[in-house]
């Protein structure tokens, strides 16, 4: 997406720079009788739920010998990840299973014994991008996914500068304490006011007001101050969008002199741009132009004459830019769009196409949690229901019922058991006020929230594990909206449109929208999704208890463990409000213990690859390495053909297939060992960002919610 939004700078300035840990590959240990151990980069089978599973080649080399042995380890770990530091943290090592080719089964125990006994007893941070590069790549498995909705919002097209500020809902209007004849619309983080003697709506934006006889009027320019309302905006202090227009490095987004036109809706909107006229450019080796002129990811078919448009992840298309615009499964895309060149400006809507790599990593991307070890003493913030009792709504297709007039998702499990998630923290109660405590456990059935409930979100927060002073925890992307859909690709939103809570004070908006924020894939080194608007106060009027997200944020690095302070292990990340951003250090990714260019064959046999970029296999006990092909074709005594018959060339023409899939599956480990090298190496540059694309809407919204309750 050619809309660079530098989600959160990591910054260095403030503060003295923390040594980055050693995240490189290979590990070295060593046994109490001087045995040297070194464990090459794990080739990751499996990783969820905070626990990582594969294989690992190693070698052992013991006192006086002048070459190691070498062999295949599968292994398992506990993994504590901090996604803003790009640090996931190998402990509880077990080795469940070893190989060590050409060694008698006597010789390989004990080597086995060696291994587990200094081997399991490390510790180690890893690059978490090195390791979901590895399964992105060489592993490419699919995950189920979650059906979503894909009704297309109003889309509008504009060529001139534009606001979009959103209503949720018909405004829901409510005297201003202290200003008579004055109301404010209290359904939308925009600061609205109504004024009844002049039947006047003034919006606050730009450092400005804005004056409309109706929302879906023409806004004109106003004054800057106007004393009638300063004093009750004075008042609200924070508890409002004030519309800045500034992009995601704090720039104005308009230019100077420019009077951009305001448009305030009340259903689901996107508003796409153009600077200008459009202006179509072609996309090498494709019949697809994109619009070159946009911050928005916009295309036209040449042959069917057709646009397209990819928000939140969703693909809709149209005749005229002017609509109307219909929603289009990914899979039924013209082939061009999977054509579109890696370096293209535009590549970044190949995570938006399935079956690509892009697409694959993203998915990968999606499933690793943030996590944490948090304190058992934690205290969440006090759970308030508005009206003093709370309105129970039964969550479809469950036994649970959850209380829409709080903050917070608090879930009814049975009349003695209540569930809440604050700042990714499970807490659990006996009776709806509380008190609340960190919870060691939670049901099985809140797993079973549907998308169309508007607690769903709820559902990818877990708990791992627990001592007595501690509880490990962790988060998917899809605790900030971001979910794989039935249709192969990661879309932000479930597409529902959730039920507002107004009461007589207060608006408890849903958890996030799938539209109005201009959402669309950050990328860089890290994938995940970011908007464009201007977040820069607290989320909801009359809100609390919930967790504030910078809509400048990469949410897929987003760590609301920072907001437990030093009640959590982890290190502060760039993400959220009022946390202070460290980074890990200007160093350079750390050289290891060697090189890293050995690698853990699934057929129990270690490889490497040479200068030229063939592979070789290492032959066991006084072998040493030699070719791939000759290795494999070297038959024993034993099974050496007498004559060339119909089962021995069955035979050798089976070989030949294990050892193209051998090949192959080597070639893509070596492309994920490299490409994550340098996701690493980079991430802990001085200058790394997150950047991301998506369409700006002229510089924030007025959307009602988006904290993360």
């Amino acid at each position: 997406m050619k809309f660079l939004v530098t989600a959160v700078a990591l910054v260095a300035a403030c503060t003295a720079q923390a040594q980055a840990p050693d995240v490189a590959w290979p590990r070295e240990a060593k046994a109490a009788d001087g045995t040297v151990i070194t464990v090459y980069q794990p080739q990751v089978e499996r990783w969820a739920e905070g626990n990582l599973s594969g294989r690992a080649a190693v070698s052992v080399k013991r006192p006086g010998e002048k070459e190691p042995h070498y062999g295949v380890i599968e292994l398992s770990s506990r993994t504590e990840i901090d996604k803003a530091s790009d640090v996931a943290t190998l402990s509880s090592l077990r080795i469940t299973k070893s190989s060590f080719p050409g060694m008698s089964p006597e010789e390989a125990e004990k080597h086995l014994a060696t291994l587990r006994a200094s081997v399991t007893r490390q510790s180690w941070p890893v690059s978490a991008q090195a390791l979901q590069a590895n399964l992105a790549i060489a592993q490419a498995r699919s995950q189920k996914g979650l059906p979503v909705k894909n009704d297309p919002p109003q889309i509008l097209f504009r060529t001139a500068p534009s606001m979009l500020v959103v209503v949720d809902g018909e405004p829901a209007l409510r005297d201003v304490k202290d200003a008579p004849g004055l109301q404010r619309i209290i359904n939308t983080t925009a600061l609205i006011f109504f004024e009844k003697s002049s039947s006047t709506y003034s919006l606050r934006a730009l450092g400005r007001w804005w004056q409309a006889p109706a929302l879906d009027g023409a806004w004109k320019s106003g004054p800057l101050m106007l004393a009638t309302l300063d004093k009750p905006r004075e008042a609200l202090d924070k508890q409002y969008d004030p519309l800045e227009g500034k992009d995601a490095d704090g720039k104005p987004v308009f230019e100077p002199g420019v009077t951009p036109q305001i448009i305030v809706v009340t259903k689901p909107t996107e508003l796409l741009q153009s600077k200008g006229e459009p202006k179509l450019s072609p996309i090498p080796r494709t019949e697809l132009l994109y619009m070159s002129n946009s911050q928005n990811d916009i295309f036209l078919v040449l042959g069917a004459q057709t646009y397209y448009a990819l928000i939140s992840g969703r693909w809709f298309t149209a005749k005229a830019l002017a609509g109307p615009w219909s929603f289009v499964p990914p899979k039924s895309l013209p082939a061009d769009f999977a054509k579109i060149p890696a370096e293209h400006p535009m590549a970044d809507v190949l995570m938006s196409v399935p079956g690509t790599t892009q697409a694959r990593e993203a998915a990968i991307a999606n499933q690793i949690p943030q996590t944490a070890t948090v304190q058992r003493d934690v205290q969440p913030s006090p759970v308030a229901y508005d009206g003093g009792e709370p309105k129970w709504q039964p969550i479809d297709g469950t036994p649970l019922s959850y209380a829409p007039n709080t903050p917070a998702p608090v879930i009814r499990v049975d009349p003695k058991s209540y569930y809440m998630v604050q700042n990714g923290v499970w807490f659990s109660a006996t009776t709806p006020p509380g008190p609340f405590v960190v919870a060691t456990a939670v049901p099985a059935v809140i797993y079973s929230i549907p998308a169309s409930s508007p607690v769903h979100y709820v559902t990818y927060v877990r708990v791992y594990s627990s001592t007595p002073s501690t509880v490990f925890v962790g988060y998917t992307p899809g605790y900030y909206g971001t979910v794989m859909s039935t249709d192969g690709v990661v879309v932000y939103g479930t597409g529902y449109v959730y039920p507002l809570y107004i009461g007589p004070y207060y608006y408890y908006p849903p958890p996030y929208y799938t539209y109005g924020y201009g959402a669309g894939f950050a990328t860089g080194f890290f994938i995940g999704f970011a908007f464009s608007g201007g977040w820069h106060s607290p989320c909801c009027y009359g809100g609390g208890g919930g967790v504030y997200i910078s809509h400048h944020n990469n949410i897929n690095i987003n760590n609301s463990y920072n907001r437990w302070g030093g009640k959590s292990t982890s290190v502060s990340g760039p993400g959220g409000r009022n946390v202070k951003a460290t980074q890990v250090g200007q160093t350079t990714l750390a050289k290891g213990s060697g090189s890293n260019n050995v690698y853990a064959g699934r057929d129990g046999n270690v490889y490497r690859r040479d200068d030229s970029g063939n592979w070789q296999q290492h032959g066991g006990k006084g072998e040493g390495w030699s070719d791939m092909d000759k290795a494999q074709q070297r038959p024993s005594a034993e099974t050496r053909p007498s004559s060339r018959d119909a089962a021995s060339t069955r035979e050798a023409t089976r070989e030949a297939d294990r050892s193209r899939e051998t090949r192959q599956s080597l070639d893509r480990q070596a492309q994920s060992r490299d490409l994550g090298a340098q996701r690493a190496q980079a991430a802990r540059q001085p200058s790394a960002g997150f950047h991301g694309g998506g369409g700006a809407r002229g510089g924030g919204g007025g959307r009602g919610g988006g904290g993360r309750r």
